[in-house]
């Protein structure tokens, strides 16, 4: 592969010493290892390479890697998720784990292991001790060397497909967006209703206009959000003899019948 190609990539990820499951796009071992999440899509994720979206051991081992070929690779932690910092961990007061948002109802407790934000922070939850909890803010793979089997499955080469890619690497299933390219260098991309009230998508049309500047050659791109009114649903009354018959004279001829029968008794 070179930098800049477009590809999807099937990997299982794990901790070198200790085999534990880092990420994989298989839901039997995602299964296997109790990580799997209905949430998540498993199959192979959209790349780009050399584009910093992988861990910088991985995406450098791209540049050796050809399609539909196995390949497995040790990434040492500089190259991996970083170094550990003793420095990012800290002590808070019990009093102030259990005033986080998560925890204020009171059907469920701060455990080792589990993951908070506190103070716009992402930590896990390192151990408790005297009241008081520690708080680690590396990252959950710090200090770990990553082992990774991975295969690429197919190099996506059309621009309509890259540009999906693009959109279901920034976000979610490109199936929801539509697009329309303007001329060589624009391209209006209409938005999906789930967008519009969701905070994480502040975020990620950043990166996503970033990826489509860089990778696709737009100098241009329009992000529409369309809010289209609903026709209001007719409401018809429903009269049974009305139904039955429009002409006036319908109820008439009905009651006569009615007075026939009588007569006959």
């Amino acid at each position: 592969m070179k930098e800049g190609d477009f590809i999807r990539l099937d990997f299982d990820a794990f901790v070198k010493e200790t085999e534990q499951l880092v990420d994989t796009t298989h839901e039997e071992v995602a299964k296997e290892h109790d990580l799997y999440n209905e949430r998540v899509k498993y199959s192979p994720i959209p790349v780009i390479v050399g584009a910093g979206h992988l861990v910088k051991g991985l995406d450098s081992d791209l540049l050796s890697a050809e399609k539909g070929k196995e390949r497995e690779v040790e990434i040492p932690p500089g190259d991996a998720f970083g170094d550990r910092d003793p420095k990012l961990v800290e002590v808070f007061p019990e009093r102030k784990i259990l005033s986080l948002p998560e925890f204020r109802k009171g059907d469920q407790y701060p455990s080792e292991g589990m993951e908070i934000r506190i103070n716009n922070r992402l930590g896990i939850i390192a151990g408790r001790f005297a009241g008081r909890y520690r708080v680690d803010f590396n990252h959950r793979w710090a200090g770990k060397t990553i082992l990774y089997k991975y295969t690429i499955t197919d190099v996506i080469s059309k621009k309509e497909d890259k540009l999906k890619a693009i959109i279901e690497a920034s976000y979610t299933s490109p199936d929801e967006f539509t697009f329309e390219w303007k001329g060589k260098d624009a391209v209006d991309i209409t938005l999906p209703d789930m967008v519009k009230l969701d905070q994480g998508w502040t975020m990620a049309k950043f990166k996503l206009v970033s990826d489509i500047r860089a990778h696709l050659d737009m100098k241009t791109v329009r992000l529409i959000e369309e809010y289209v009114k609903k026709d209001e649903e007719k409401v018809e009354e429903k009269h049974d003899h009305e139904h039955e018959c429009d002409d006036p004279e319908c109820t008439h001829d009905h009651d006569h019948d009615h007075d026939e029968e009588k007569k006959e008794e």
